[in-house]
């Protein structure tokens, strides 16, 4: 089967899926043929923000994804800056030798490597859910090769899997939407409140704030409050 008639077929199958799961499964299905491995769609966070709340669909190693969030990996890593001000896809190969220069830019270089991202391609785009947007696949070979159908296949793939997932999410926001009382829990947290305090001013016990809490962070599909916070905000579900 050529690249083409999987594009095609990938493409088809797409508008079926009620969920981003089996999408991600066919997506890393398809891209395996061009010799990625992994890959990340996600708005691209401007300086000083979290990326966590930013990624859509997660197909990174699950440590990698730990430690680049957790050492805020973005605001250094020398792919991701310059992923903001281009909108051309390109292979990691490709960013331009000042973004590399730095000593922690290099440390990002080489600790992906022991995860087995060695290479990549990005694809930015327009999203209607961020300011800008990438789907990002990485390697395990040093030297990644691929022909101008392939780019122009991944290139494809990448857009259609970005308009699916956000029609998904738009879908999964309206089902998702918070309630009143979460909604004020959430509000008291992004203000800096500790549970205790929300607590007092809601007059409500501390372990039913933190239940609050809990289902808003699972409503986001995110691990922390902060996250929560960050992503209520740019969704506008709430307003400081």
């Amino acid at each position: 089967m050529t690249v083409e008639q999987d594009m095609f077929d990938f493409i088809d199958r797409c508008p079926d899926y009620r969920s981003t799961r089996p999408m991600l499964a066919d997506l890393t299905q398809n891209v395996r043929k061009l010799g990625f491995e992994h890959f990340i769609f996600s708005g691209i966070p401007l300086p000083g923000d979290a990326l966590e709340p930013l990624v859509e669909l997660n197909g990174w190693p699950q440590g990698w994804f730990e430690r680049y969030v957790g050492g805020n990996y973005a605001d250094i890593d020398g792919v991701c800056r310059y992923s903001r001000e281009t909108v051309r896809p390109f292979f990691w190969s490709e960013v331009p030798e000042p973004y590399f220069t730095t000593a922690q830019a290099s440390r990002v270089v080489n600790e992906a490597t022991d995860f087995g991202l060695r290479s990549g391609y990005i694809v930015p785009a327009y999203s209607r859910r961020h300011w800008h947007a990438l789907m990002s696949f990485a390697s395990p070979e040093r030297t990644l090769v691929l022909s101008k159908r392939e780019r122009i296949a991944v290139n494809l793939m990448s857009m259609v899997t970005i308009s699916s997932v956000e029609a998904l999410r738009s879908e999964e926001d309206r089902d998702r939407l918070l309630s009143p009382r979460e909604r004020e829990v959430l509000l008291w947290a992004a203000m800096g409140k500790t549970a205790d305090e929300i607590g007092d001013i809601l007059v409500i016990s501390t372990a039913t704030v933190r239940k609050h809490l809990q289902n808003v962070r699972e409503a986001y599909g995110v691990s922390s409050t902060l996250a929560a916070v960050a992503l209520a905000l740019q969704r506008r579900h709430i307003m400081l």
